[in-house]
């Protein structure tokens, strides 16, 4: 390889983390939402390090995330006694930054800078990547440990020693303990390696690949398992199986559909043309098959960003999908042809960029039921500061305002954004699911109720439960409503 080569992919890869960087700075200030701020108060702001991982009474503690995040907050404690809250978000951007940069490398090196570059970069100029790198939860870091675990599968399959062994099985373990879902990115990076461990009849190694990621599990839940099986059977979940499969293949779609189209003809013409590689093909449909069973086995149907760790996998079977597909039109000296997956993608990212929200809701419905590409979360008009700051100016002309917040409204938010001004810690009130029907509390005299709900069916549903019989509307917005309410 020359050394102009060299230069070329370390500058697609530099492109690469400069367009992911920017993707993560769109969501880096928005709000923390549900899950982010039951990560922090449960789990990460007030349990010591020590004790963080025997918290595991809900599968929100994602336990090996949760310990860098405490350690990463407190290296942000040294430089400064009030921290900007959107820095949490940096430990996941660093693993983000970090993944897709090592991702890149390897597609340009194995896919071709043209394939493999062009995959990379549609994956990091998406909202998916910029979501989940500004997440404070653990699917980016588990993104990150499977682009290490396909590295050192490579490691593996030319140089087999027993280091890289430990260091696989070790990836594994840090995987699986930030969330057991995991499991499933890793026998994704299995099943790609399988097909060239079977061409040279590395069985042994065969076998360690798929027995790793199940023992690591086991080792790393077994002090726990008592929590863990609790855990299992939880029974939270998306809608339906169909919503989920849709949100989740859609989703990934949606970040390569310019180039899709291509990647299927390549993945044709790879089978048809060269029998040799018919193996690594079907390996390859049975990796995008692998999140299947986990709609359907459970009591709901697991929620599609669990398989986020699992894109880098899809992304280099694109990559040398597309790589197929180049290979046939250079053959034939098309060049229009072998430039229309570029000219499609960037026009495609383009219009992304500025038009998410309209793709999610056209594909998903809404921002409620998009788990990956463009979540309400993430949305502009996600605004639970907009509600406090509504009730602040209400209890500086006096009021004392009692304020209801269901469960669907995101009620964590709220508390949040309540607790980082001077109202009385009273003043919100959580309605959770074992809240009797009707609210045991004294209405304050003189004081003004007000209750936050998603809107729709949930303000009607809250007005029954409470027995509240007027709702006068004091601010709407697409994902939370504040109503004046009385009984």
């Amino acid at each position: 390889m020359n050394g102009g080569q060299t230069l070329r992919r370390k500058r697609i890869a530099y492109f690469a983390l400069l367009l992911c960087l920017l993707s993560a700075f769109a969501h880096l200030f928005r709000a923390f939402w549900f899950d982010e701020v039951i990560t922090l108060d449960n789990f990460v702001l007030y349990p010591p390090l020590s004790r963080i991982y025997f918290l595991y009474e809900i599968p929100n503690n994602h336990i090996v995330f949760s310990m860098l995040e405490k350690i990463w907050i407190g290296f942000l404690a040294l430089f400064s006694d009030n921290t900007p809250f959107f820095l949490f978000r940096g430990l996941s951007v660093l693993a983000g930054a970090s993944a897709v940069f090592l991702l890149t490398k390897r597609m340009v090196r194995s896919c071709g800078m043209y394939a493999g570059g062009l995959t990379a970069l549609a994956f990091a100029a998406s909202s998916a990547c910029g979501v989940f790198m500004t997440g404070i939860r653990g699917y980016m870091l588990g993104f990150l440990f499977t682009v290490l675990l396909l590295a050192l599968g490579e490691k593996l399959l030319k140089r087999p020693n027993g280091w890289s062994h430990l260091l696989y099985f070790l990836v594994c373990f840090l995987s699986v303990g930030t969330t057991p879902s995991n499991l499933a990115a890793l026998y994704g990076a299995a099943l790609f390696y399988m097909p060239a461990l079977m061409r040279r009849r590395r069985y042994k190694s065969i076998l360690f690949f798929f027995t790793a990621p199940v023992a690591a599990l086991v080792l790393f839940y077994a002090p726990i398992h008592e929590k863990f099986f609790r855990c299992m059977r939880l029974g939270e979940g998306w809608f339906s199986p169909e919503s989920a499969m849709a949100n989740l293949y859609l989703s990934f779609a949606l970040t390569l559909v310019g180039i899709l189209p291509f990647c299927v003809i390549g993945t044709a013409r790879l089978w048809k043309r060269i029998p040799r590689l018919r193996t690594a093909c079907a390996a390859g449909i049975l990796i995008l098959l692998l999140p299947l069973p986990a709609f359907f086995v459970f009591r709901a149907p697991v929620f599609p960003r669990v398989f986020f760790p699992l894109f880098p996998v899809w992304l280099l079977l694109a990559g040398y999908a597309l790589r197929g597909y180049l290979k046939a039109q250079i053959l034939k000296r098309n060049r229009m042809l072998c430039a229309l997956p570029l000219v499609l993608q960037l026009l495609c990212t383009a219009l992304l960029a500025n038009a998410g929200d309209f793709a999610s809701d056209f594909l998903f419905q809404s921002g409620r039921r998009d788990d990956l590409t463009m979540p309400y979360y993430a949305r502009n008009g996600f605004d639970p500061q907009k509600i406090v700051s509504l009730i602040q100016d209400k209890a500086r002309t006096g009021e004392r305002p009692l304020v209801f917040i269901t469960f669907d409204a995101d009620y964590p938010s709220i508390l949040f954004s309540a607790s980082c001004t001077e109202l009385p810690e009273d003043t919100f009130i959580a309605d959770l699911p074992k809240r009797p029907p009707v609210a045991d509390l004294d209405l304050p005299r003189g004081g003004t109720v007000y209750l936050v709900t998603a809107g729709g069916e949930d303000l009607k549903r809250a007005m029954r439960r409470f027995g509240f019989t007027s709702a006068v509307p004091v601010w709407t917005g697409p994902y939370q409503r504040l109503d004046k309410v009385s009984r």
